[in-house]
Order: C-alpha cells, then structure tokens, then sequence
C-alpha cells in the first residue's frame, strides 16, 4: 500500500546527447527514485514515496516508468539498497562459497534471503549485504547497465577521504529517518562499522554509549562527528552523554547548478 508521494516535474524533450542517470533507494518503507542528467549536472525528477507492504516495491518501480514521459534509454541505473543487514570481511578472507555466514553472526537471516556484495577498493574489504526483494531483471528493459549496492559502502568511501589524512580516531554518527550508521575510524583505517533502527533519541543515545563501551572509548573526550538527517533535540540528547561532538561540514559546492536545482528536494541522509 502507497502512503505518500512527493514528486519533481516530469521530463521531456531530452538532449539526444544527453547521459541520463537513474538512483533508485529502496528502503523497507520508502523508496526514492532520482534522475539527472550526468553531462549538464541538472535534476531532472525527484520522486519520493512510502510504502506499508514491501511487495509494494514492484508496483511502485513499474508505475513509475510507465508515467515518465520520455523513452529515452537510461545510461545506468543505480539502486542503492537501505537496510542494517550488511557486514565487512577483509578481501583477504572473503570466500563467494560462504557469503552467507558472514552476516549470520550479526543478523536474522531468513532462508529465502539473497545475498550480495561490494568491493570498496580503498580499505580492500568486501561489504556483504542481503538486498531488498525485488525483481532487478525488469530495470534492464530501461538500460543495460543496471548495478546494486548497500548505501554502507559509499558511506564509507566518503569518511576514508574525509579521514585520509588524519592519524586521530573519530566516530562518526549517520543518522537517518529510521537508522544510525556508528563508523569507527583510527589512521585512516575502518574500525567498526554498524547500523542500528531506532525509534527515539534515547535509543540513539543507547546505541551510540554501547559502542562506546565495546570499542572501549570515552565519552569525555574521543572525538564524534554527527551526519545525515539530525534535529536540535537529537544533537542535545547526544550531548548530554558524549561531551566531544562537532557537526559534519559537507564538501559539496551548494552553489554548483546541480545543487541549486535540488536545493529544496535533496533528502538524501548521508554523508
């Protein structure tokens, strides 16, 4: 069942020199599908919409290409799966034959769950991950390169360059609508990583303060640097128990077109 949809204008009249992207993020209750235009750095559509059932998602995918206005072939579609049920092995230990006993250890798995995985080059390690069900092979009618992955690993990417110099350990808190990613990073290497539903602040707080114990840092002064989609309560809640917390500054240039086009639909919560 669809609960809600917040959409951009439609497209037409495209460039037949343009290179069209599609991102779609799928969630247990929400999925986000993001066009634009790869050459010009211009959105094109933004369409954002929740969900109860998770069988939804089939429906959901193929209403939305049957309303877009243009036929024109995708260059690539990218779908970005959101869920907890993702660990990292070393590449060094990494074995295809026993995908499913890494994430074992840490996760409820059901017998039916597909498992797949992403390389992250930089740190040379293997994020295993159970995809959201759906069926991928339908994307290829709208382009032929369609790729999966867990939003984890360009999580990651980002905190190893904003991390590449740096030889202090700092946590970093990402958190969404619904979850917290805790990273952990020391000279420039991934400690830990872990994500985490809550529903509150003090559950935020529980997750954040048993990290801290396991990892055996100290509140009073190991570094924290809070992300993603945050309010003043949330930020205040994390203080009162974690005295070193700074706010991420991102990078990007919001003067860039692409930015000042998005400017008020950009509700991406990462890094």
């Amino acid at each position: 069942m669809v609960t809600g949809l917040k959409t951009t204008r439609k497209i037409n009249n495209l460039d037949s020199f343009s290179i069209i992207n599609l991102t779609i993020d799928i969630g247990y209750n929400e999925i986000r599908f993001i066009l634009y235009d790869n050459i010009e750095n211009i959105l094109l559509d933004y369409t954002d919409i929740t969900f109860e059932d998770s069988a939804s998602v089939e429906d959901i995918i193929s209403k939305y290409f049957d309303a877009k206005e243009d036929s024109t072939l995708l260059n690539l579609i990218t779908v970005n799966h959101y869920n907890s049920l993702h660990t990292i092995v070393p590449q060094a230990l990494f074995d295809k034959n026993n995908i499913k006993n890494y994430l074992k250890f840490n996760n409820s798995l059901l017998a039916n769950d597909e498992f797949l995985y992403d390389i992250i080059k930089i740190n040379e390690s293997i994020n295993v991950f159970v995809p959201i069900k759906f069926n991928i092979s339908n994307l290829q009618q709208y382009s032929k390169k369609v790729t999966q992955k867990h939003y984890t690993t360009d999580l990651i990417n980002e905190i190893h360059k904003i991390e590449k110099n740096n030889t202090n350990s700092n946590l970093y808190l990402n958190i969404n609508n619904s979850k917290i990613d805790i990273i952990l990073t020391s000279d420039n290497q991934l400690k830990f990583i872990n994500t985490f539903d809550y529903s509150t602040n003090e559950d935020i707080v529980y997750y954040v303060l048993f990290c801290f114990e396991q990892l055996n840092l100290n509140p009073e002064n190991s570094p924290v640097v809070i992300a993603g989609d945050f309010n003043e309560s949330t930020y205040n809640m994390i203080f009162k128990y974690i005295r070193n917390v700074s706010i991420y500054e991102s990078k990007i240039d919001l003067n860039h077109k692409f930015y000042l086009n998005f400017k008020h639909k950009l509700t991406y919560n990462s890094l």
